[in-house]
């Protein structure tokens, strides 16, 4: 039971987060990582219902993973920005929460969680598409797509796309008479008839650039696609140049997109790991949440509505927007950082009270 409560407060912080209030668009370079996020609301669309998130986890010394997670709310049906929200925030809380299972069981047990809480929701009338990819430093590597956002490989055998959309034309792909017939086959929302797509994939050493995309994005030419992503240049330049092609285009819908253009220097060694630390970025900011070594503290501490944690876990603050990173030149005014350094805050606030209850804590002692 208090495994369940612990990942329910994981994804109400991350949901909360995700609505904050965000520019029309964004390109961020992950710092230190050969990885870019972008988002782009484009030309006719009110609002952008696309969720992108990354994840970062270091859950002992030699033992970190990586999730990326791309949800594109349901037009015409409701609510598509909060279900969108929702299935970003629920994936990836359990991913945290299943951290010792199997990849591909992790992806499973995340999309159904996904699933799950927007059919109790919406009941049907809402939704989401979920392109996801998870790794490892064992050098694993899993995938699993719903509806119409796509994951890309760059290979030695060329650009191609490993997903398969969610629709009739997706599923008949040399029937060009229904090219354009419009709707979901299935979408994460759908209710217990869902099934989820897993892709056999190749070596991960054999994998020079991936690329996760909503349809906002990618509904420009495949070659054109190719051509954008083929250059030997930093992530973010790439995607950037992709999210402009495709609403030069007509930007008629959100577009979003994450590139990683060197999967093997992912998890190269850091000079300091902390064990426990989650780092999580989307396009506009990010968030960080710092571990606590056992030998420093032996009491549950409250600061500032946040838990440090106990003898035998960490703790994860209330995640609410702070100062732009200061760092980031080509989003200093758009984005929303929260770093919390704990142990930091434990010594300038020893003297708070101790008495209440714990706001969140993940054990990530294994």
């Amino acid at each position: 039971m208090e495994k369940i409560e612990i990942q329910l407060q994981i994804q109400l912080q991350i949901q909360r987060w995700l609505s904050r209030k965000t520019t029309s668009e964004s390109v961020r370079q992950v710092t230190g990582l050969p990885i870019a996020l972008s988002s782009d609301t484009g030309l006719i669309r009110s609002e952008n219902q696309d969720r992108l998130v990354l994840l970062r986890a270091q859950v002992t010394n030699d033992k970190s993973f990586i999730v990326g997670v791309l949800c594109d709310g349901m037009g015409g049906m409701v609510d598509g920005e909060g279900c969108a929200e929702l299935a970003v925030s629920f994936f990836i809380a359990s991913c945290i929460a299943n951290r010792q299972m199997g990849l591909k069981e992790r992806l499973l047990n995340a999309a159904n969680s996904a699933n799950s809480a927007i059919y109790e929701k919406y009941h049907g009338d809402g939704g989401a598409t979920l392109s996801a990819f998870i790794m490892d430093n064992d050098k694993q590597i899993e995938v699993v797509n719903v509806g119409d956002s796509r994951i890309y490989l760059e290979t030695d055998k060329g650009f191609e796309q490993i997903t398969t959309d969610d629709t009739i034309a997706g599923q008949l792909k040399n029937n060009s008479y229904i090219s354009e017939v419009s709707g979901l086959l299935q979408y994460i929302g759908i209710g217990p008839s869902l099934e989820p797509h897993f892709i056999e994939l190749p070596p991960i050493d054999s994998i020079s650039k991936l690329l996760m995309t909503s349809d906002g994005a990618h509904y420009i030419a495949h070659e054109t696609l190719r051509r954008l992503v083929q250059p030997s240049l930093p992530a973010s330049k790439i995607i950037k140049r992709l999210t402009n092609v495709a609403k030069w285009c007509g930007g008629h819908d959100n577009a979003s997109a994450l590139l990683i253009t060197d999967l093997h220097s992912l998890f190269s060694k850091h000079e300091e790991v902390h064990t426990g630390t989650v780092e999580i970025w989307d396009p506009f900011g990010d968030v960080q949440f710092v571990g606590i070594e056992k030998s420093l503290h032996k009491k549950p501490t409250i600061i500032s509505n946040a838990s440090v944690g106990d003898a035998s876990g960490m703790g994860l603050p209330a995640i609410s927007p702070a100062k732009p990173l200061l760092d980031n030149k080509n989003n200093s005014k758009n984005a929303n950082s929260s770093t919390v350094d704990v142990k930091k805050k434990r010594r300038s606030n020893k003297n708070e009270t101790t008495s209440e209850k714990l706001n969140l804590r993940i054990d990530f002692d294994e």
